[in-house]
């Protein structure tokens, strides 16, 4: 399955991307807010072959993609959208763009093909994504996107050895 936006094409994953995964998953300031990472080479493996599988499943109800630009076909990210259950109508969302290609809007872009994926193909009800309170380039997206701010869970996950706090946002159909 491939998905498409102006500057993006989302497509699924394969065995060589990842090398370019690995740039971005490595790196210890990347995944500062996260609760994965940095990763070794057999974690980022793992994690693509994770992903190949999803891609080839009965009944698919996860969506996640790499994120290449359409001009030069390079990897600069991965993004996805997940129903909680195979007939749930809610669904997270979530990206990562490498360093190299942040800042140029490419995960508000990706976020926001994905959004009219979940609206229009899965005919979901409620979008939401969830970020560190702390990583303000995640939750400023999610505004971009025309999210709404609904929640705020103080202490609600143990990342890296101490409590985080975690924004939710929503978008409804």
């Amino acid at each position: 399955m491939k998905l498409s936006s102006e500057r993006l094409l989302l497509r699924g994953y394969s065995e060589s991307d990842w090398e370019r995964i690995h740039v971005y998953g490595s790196d210890a300031e990347f995944s500062q807010y996260e609760l994965w990472g940095p990763n070794s080479e057999a974690d980022t493996k793992k994690f693509v072959d994770d992903m190949m599988k999803q891609q080839i499943e009965k009944d698919r109800y996860k969506f996640d993609f790499a994120v290449c630009e359409q001009a030069t076909g390079l990897l600069i990210g991965g993004c996805g959208i997940r129903r909680e259950s195979q007939k749930s109508s809610v669904a997270n969302l979530g990206w990562a763009i490498t360093p190299l290609a942040q800042g140029k809007g490419y995960a508000t872009e990706a976020a926001a093909r994905l959004i009219e994926f979940g609206f229009s193909e899965l005919k979901l009800r409620v979008i939401y994504a969830t970020c560190d309170s702390r990583n303000i380039a995640s939750y400023r997206v999610m505004e971009k996107l025309g999210m709404k701010r609904v929640g705020f869970l103080e202490g609600d996950k143990i990342e890296k050895g101490f409590r985080r706090d975690t924004y939710r946002y929503e978008l409804l159909a």
